[in-house]
Order: structure tokens, then sequence, then C-alpha cells
């Protein structure tokens, strides 16, 4: 397990809305939600899909991902990992984006509120199943 202790960056975040998707087609409101926020920020959007080395993709889930994001204005990285937590940890630290756009957190995993924590000097937002962003808090936060 990856140590994802709290820690402050004094640089200022770049003006980029990062999207975390998996291999799932349902990843595209992720995209969507992403291509909103860019707009309403005024940053760029990029989409990040970072798997484990050995895990075998979805190949049509990621050419969807791929053909929204280019209808989205973004651009999409596909990463491949022994240690996809420490490359998304070393990813955020390394380009600072704006916001970070993920899905829900759930699924037995709490990658995603020591995330939050991790970097509370970045701003999350999360995306329900059926679309709807929310900004996560210092409270949601607080719950970690």
């Amino acid at each position: 397990m990856t140590d994802l202790m709290t820690s402050r960056k004094p640089q200022v975040p770049h003006r980029t809305v990062l999207v975390l998707v998996t291999d799932q087609q349902s990843c595209d409101r992720l995209i969507y939600a992403g291509r909103q926020l860019a707009d309403q920020n005024r940053c760029t959007l990029e989409v990040l899909n970072i798997a484990r080395f050995g895990a075998e993709p979805d190949p049509q889930a990621i050419e969807h991902l791929y053909q929204t994001s280019r209808e989205a204005n973004a651009r999409m990285t596909v990463r491949y990992s022994e240690e996809p937590e420490r490359s998304l940890t070393q990813t955020l630290t390394e380009q600072l984006p704006r916001i970070v756009v993920t899905g829900m957190p759930g699924g037995g995993s709490d990658l995603l509120p020591r995330l939050w924590t991790r970097f509370e000097y970045l701003t999350f937002y999360t995306v329900d199943p059926g679309g709807c962003v929310q900004e996560v808090t210092a409270v949601d936060r607080a719950l970690v």
C-alpha cells in the first residue's frame, strides 16, 4: 500500500482539469463533466487511465473513451504501471492539476478518500452514475 501522507504543495496548480478514468464505457460521464469544469475554469482538459501491467483492458471501452475525449477536445493518455496507485500519486504531484475529476469512491477501495487527504491543496470533483457532479468538501476529506 502506497503511503499517502498529507502534505501541502507551495506551487500554484496548472490550468488543467485531469479526469481519471478506468476502462469502463460509463466513464464517459466523467469526461463530459470534466469538459464543463474546464470551460467554466478556462482550463485545458486531460484524461488519464492508469492500468496495472498484465491487466487485460477492455479495448472497446478504451476506444470509446478515446473518442469521447477527442470529441471533448481533450488529450487522453493510457499508462501501464506495476504500481498504479504510486504512478497516480506521482502524476498528481508532478502535474498539479487545478481540478481532478473522478467517479465515486467505493468497491472496497479507499484510494479516492486517501487522495483527497493527501492532496488537500487540489480541488476534486466526483461524478455519480447519473452524471451529477459534486465538489469534494473539507467535510468529505475529514470523514476519511
